[in-house]
């Protein structure tokens, strides 16, 4: 992705930021929040036509990954911060791309975006040298990050905007599997290069061509 985000150390803060940037209520600031209780979050403002953005990651959920590194082996212990902290870098990531290009984007679509991304860096990392993903790895997989959520949001299009980006983004992966390395990362380019409407058309253009 061409964020132009070089560093992305300079866009992250933990408990103490967040208290002194974000104790108080501010007009003008969008959350979108990731699917855990009181868990990571990326918040963004618009003012002057320019767009400020930091993502927030509890102290917590990084001593958890230092303790239970992903790099060493995916577990229940560490997939849930491992997927978040992945799904808040992407929203970031695809924010800095559509700025850059001068692009709207919405939360659908950083939600659609963050579920693919983080399915395939996951996906990267518990098949470690082995390639490919098993089907039994595959299945704990696809649990963990999709089957197993409940959103419990009280805004019925909050729960209904996480449910469908899940859906969609299931069903392109479900279809990206069946393609050939060459033609998948071309998918993969085309997918982000997409609008949101663009993004469910190709989805039902691949599961047409199926």
């Amino acid at each position: 992705m061409e964020s132009g985000i070089d560093d992305l150390s300079r866009f992250l803060i933990g408990d103490r930021g967040l208290a002194l940037l974000y104790g108080r209520s501010e007009p003008g600031i969008e959350t979108v929040r990731s699917a855990q209780p009181a868990g990571p979050r990326t918040l963004v403002r618009e003012t002057d036509g320019a767009v400020r953005a930091c993502v927030y990651f509890p102290d917590a959920m990084i001593d958890r990954l230092e303790r239970t590194p992903p790099q060493q082996g995916l577990d229940e212990t560490n997939v849930d911060d491992f997927a978040a902290l992945v799904e808040e870098l992407d929203h970031l990531l695809l924010l800095g791309a559509r700025v850059r290009g001068r692009r709207s984007v919405s939360l659908f679509e950083l939600e659609l975006h963050a579920n693919v991304s983080k399915h395939l860096v996951l996906a990267r990392f518990l098949a470690g040298g082995r390639g490919r993903l098993g089907d039994r790895r595959r299945i704990w997989l696809r649990h963990h990050l999709f089957d197993k959520h409940r959103f419990t949001d009280p805004h019925a299009g909050v729960r209904r905007r996480y449910e469908e980006a899940g859906r969609w983004a299931v069903r392109f992966l479900d279809q990206l599997a069946t393609v050939g390395l060459e033609q998948r990362l071309g998918l993969l380019r085309e997918f982000h290069r997409a609008s949101t409407a663009g993004k469910l058309a190709l989805v039902e253009r691949l599961a047409a061509t199926a």
